[in-house]
C-alpha cells in the first residue's frame, strides 16, 4: 500500500506497475511534452520527468511508496531532481552514462558513471571547444574533425620529469606542500582558493637542472595533438555539449580529462530555426498573389519541394502557410519531424501608368464614395517615411512624452494561418 500515488498518475500507471511499463510510459509521453515538439509542455514534461527518475531507481521508489514526496525532500532520496532534459537525453541513448546498478546496487540514472563523482581518482577539468555547424549538418547529422592541442604525460620518462635516480629538492613556489594558494577579491573581503602547484605538479618537489628530462625539461607533461572526430547527431541545436571522455589534458598519476564541445548554429540564408520547427520567408508577385503560382523550395537535406497555390484562391500579405513533417527531426528520435512554415510577402509594384489603372478598375471597381467633401478640408501631401539610423524614433526631433507603447503578438491573424 502506497501513501501517495501523484508519480504513478503523472505517468498513467498502477503502483505495481513493472519497470518495462514505466520505460514504456515515460517514452510515450515525453515524446508527446518535449519541448523542441510541444512548447507549451514544458511544466508537464518536468513532471513526468521528476516522476520516472524516482520511480525508476529502486531506493528511490520504496521511500517515495513509504513516506511520500514529503519523504524524498526531507534528504532521504539522495538530493534534488535533476535537470529533465539529462533525463531525456540518457534514456535515448545520449548525453551521459546510463547506468543499471547505482552506488546501493538499485537501478537507476548514474551522471557520474562506476567510480565517478567525489570518490574517483582526480582529472583536470573539462576542456570546452565551439564547433561551428550549420543548419544543413544540424538536418542530416555526421562527423566533424577536430583538431585538440592537449597536455599529456611525457614518454620520454614516464612523466616522472627526469632519470629515475634523479636528485630532487623542496619547491621554491609551494614549499614542498604541492598547493598553491592564491587570493581573489570578493566583495569588501578576499577568498582563498587553493590548487595544484604548476611547478611540481603537486609532488612538493623538484628536479636537479642536471637530472631533468631532455624532452620535457622537467614538467613531466608536453603538449600533444590529436586529430578526433565529432559526432553531430540530427537534431541537435544551438549550444548543445557533446562530452569525449579522456580526450582532455592528463597530468602524471592522474586521469585524463574530457573535452566538450559546444555546437554553435551558423545562420542560415533562408532557415530560421525555432524548436524544431523551420521558418521562411517567400516574396511573390501581385500577379502571383491574385492569380495563384508554383514555386520549389530546396530543403536542407537536398530535396526540392514543390508548392503551390491553385487560381481563384488569393494570398494575403503576411499570410503564412505550414508544410507538415518538413522541419527538423527530434534529436535521438528522428522519426518525429517539425514542421515548415512559409510567410508570404506581396512585392508590389512601384508605380502604375494610367492605361493599367483604367483596365484594373474595370475589374476592381472602387468602393461607393461614403463621405462628400465640401470643399473646405485641407489637401496635404504624404511623403515617405524615412527611419533614423537604429530604426528609432530617438534620432529624430525631441519628444516632450515618453511613447510606452504595448507588447503585442507578432503573429499573423488566425484567419491567415492554414495548413
Amino acid at each position: 500500500m502506497v501513501k501517495e500515488t501523484e508519480y504513478y498518475d503523472r505517468l498513467g500507471v498502477s503502483p505495481e506497475a513493472t519497470a518495462d511499463q514505466l520505460k514504456s510510459a515515460y517514452r510515450k509521453l515525453a515524446l508527446k511534452y518535449h519541448p523542441d515538439k510541444n512548447p507549451q509542455g514544458g511544466e508537464k514534461f518536468k513532471q513526468i520527468s521528476q516522476a520516472y527518475e524516482v520511480l525508476s531507481n529502486t531506493k528511490k521508489r520504496k521511500i517515495y511508496d513509504e513516506g511520500g514526496e514529503e519523504a524524498l525532500q526531507s534528504g532521504g532520496a539522495g538530493g534534488g531532481f535533476r535537470n529533465p532534459m539529462d533525463i531525456f537525453n540518457m534514456f535515448f541513448g545520449g548525453g551521459g552514462e546510463y547506468e543499471d546498478e547505482d552506488e546501493d546496487g538499485d537501478s537507476g540514472f548514474s551522471f557520474f558513471g562506476k567510480g565517478g563523482g567525489m570518490g574517483g581518482s582526480r582529472k583536470p577539468p573539462p576542456m570546452e571547444h565551439r564547433l561551428v555547424v550549420s543548419l544543413e549538418q544540424l538536418m542530416i547529422g555526421g562527423r566533424r574533425k577536430l583538431k585538440l592541442d592537449r597536455r599529456r604525460p611525457c614518454g620520454a620518462c614516464d612523466g616522472r620529469g627526469g632519470r629515475v635516480d634523479a636528485f630532487t629538492q623542496t619547491c621554491n613556489t609551494c614549499h614542498g606542500k604541492g598547493i598553491k594558494l592564491t587570493y581573489q577579491q570578493l566583495g569588501p573581503g578576499l577568498v582563498e582558493m587553493h590548487g595544484t602547484c604548476t611547478a611540481c605538479g603537486g609532488s612538493g618537489r623538484t628536479i636537479a637542472e642536471a637530472d631533468k628530462c631532455k624532452l620535457c625539461k622537467g614538467n613531466r607533461t608536453v603538449n600533444d595533438t590529436k586529430i578526433t572526430q565529432v559526432h553531430v547527431e540530427r537534431g541537435m541545436s544551438n549550444g548543445t555539449r557533446i562530452t569525449l571522455k579522456g580526450e582532455g589534458d592528463q597530468d602524471p598519476g592522474q586521469e585524463a580529462g574530457d573535452v566538450v564541445i559546444i555546437l554553435q548554429e551558423k545562420p542560415h540564408y533562408t532557415f530560421v530555426r525555432r524548436g524544431i520547427d523551420l521558418h521562411m520567408e517567400m516574396k511573390v508577385t501581385l500577379t502571383e498573389s491574385l492569380c495563384g503560382f508554383r514555386r520549389t523550395v530546396t530543403t536542407l537535406d537536398g530535396r526540392t519541394l514543390t508548392v503551390t497555390k491553385p487560381e481563384g484562391k488569393a494570398v494575403e500579405p503576411g499570410c503564412e502557410m505550414m508544410v507538415e513533417a518538413e522541419g527538423l527531426p527530434l534529436c535521438r528520435n528522428p522519426y518525429v519531424r517539425g514542421d515548415l512554415f512559409i510567410k508570404f510577402t506581396i512585392e508590389f509594384p512601384d508605380t502604375v501608368d494610367s492605361d493599367f489603372i483604367s483596365e484594373f478598375e474595370a475589374m476592381f471597381p472602387r468602393p461607393p464614395k461614403t463621405q462628400e467633401l465640401t470643399g473646405e478640408e485641407e489637401l496635404v501631401n504624404m511623403l515617405p517615411l524615412e527611419q533614423p539610423p537604429g530604426g528609432g524614433g530617438e534620432g529624430g526631433s525631441e519628444n516632450a512624452y515618453n511613447d510606452e507603447r504595448m507588447e503585442t503578438d507578432d503573429q499573423p491573424p488566425t484567419g491567415c494561418r492554414q495548413s
